[in-house]
């Protein structure tokens, strides 16, 4: 019987290895969520930490500046997400997150 159970839990001790099964905890998979977009009408960016998936999001400081003439100027910021909506289709190069994007929004 103790032969039987000793191969049960080889074959257990196996199975966690090769699947990872009980070694990473659920915080490993968490961390930053950064983007920056333009959808057409809008740019957003994201700033968030995540504890995902026992814990909360957390919004972090961001902001969305226009470079004008070499010098970014802040058109919104806030925490977590933010947004900026265009008001023309004039091409002008916007930053945030450590993204540049050239995109026809006035």
């Amino acid at each position: 019987m103790t032969h039987r159970i000793s191969r049960y839990a080889a074959i257990a001790v196996g199975v966690v290895a090769l699947t990872g099964a009980g070694v990473t905890p659920a915080y490993a998979i968490s961390g930053p969520i950064q983007s920056f977009t333009f959808s057409g009408t809008a740019l957003t960016a994201v700033n968030e930490y995540s504890y995902f998936p026992l814990g909360p999001i957390i919004p972090l400081p961001v902001s969305i500046s226009r470079v004008v003439d070499g010098t970014a100027q802040v058109v919104a910021s806030g925490k977590g997400v933010v947004q900026y909506q265009c008001n023309g289709a004039a091409i002008n190069t916007y930053t945030a997150n450590g993204v540049v994007l050239s995109v026809p929004c006035g």
